[in-house]
């Protein structure tokens, strides 16, 4: 089998402490671009929540391209903050709204990952809504 290279060359990841903790990790293993040929860049912000994505990536965008791929783990800090029928609804709007304005980037959207101690609400609902509750994972129609 011939080995094929991607054409992605640009990739984000982009999230909470994950993506912060993901990248001091990768950068003491195996570097920060996981092996890849390509450009990946990490922005981790310890805390993100939901309604602060959008604009933390238009901050980001400042002064570069927008990427080939973008890589977004986000959510569980909002978890038992925010209703998850409302968390869901503003996760569409916002992937909606970054699908159309910027239609060459592949967007991944990680799920939202378990933990030992939520700090908020009881943490057997709260992963009951991770796992069963909310619609994980969403599909989007095609930009308009």
């Amino acid at each position: 089998m011939e080995n094929q290279s991607l054409n992605y060359k640009n990739v984000w990841i982009v999230g909470d402490s994950y993506i912060r903790r993901g990248e001091e990790r990768a950068r003491e293993t195996m570097g920060t671009s996981l092996g890849l040929d390509a450009r990946v860049q990490w922005f981790g912000w310890g805390g993100l929540r939901w309604e602060r994505l959008l604009p933390f990536i238009h901050q980001s965008l400042r002064g570069r391209a927008a990427p080939d791929v973008l890589l977004i783990h986000c959510g569980g800090n909002d978890l038992g903050n925010t209703k998850s029928l409302r968390l869901v609804a503003d996760m569409k709007r916002d992937l909606q709204d970054l699908h159309r304005r910027f239609p060459g980037t592949k967007i991944l959207l990680s799920a939202i990952s378990q933990r030992r101690r939520w700090r908020t609400a009881n943490p057997g609902k709260i992963d009951k809504t991770r796992n069963h509750g909310t619609p994980w994972p969403f599909l989007l129609p095609k930009p308009v």
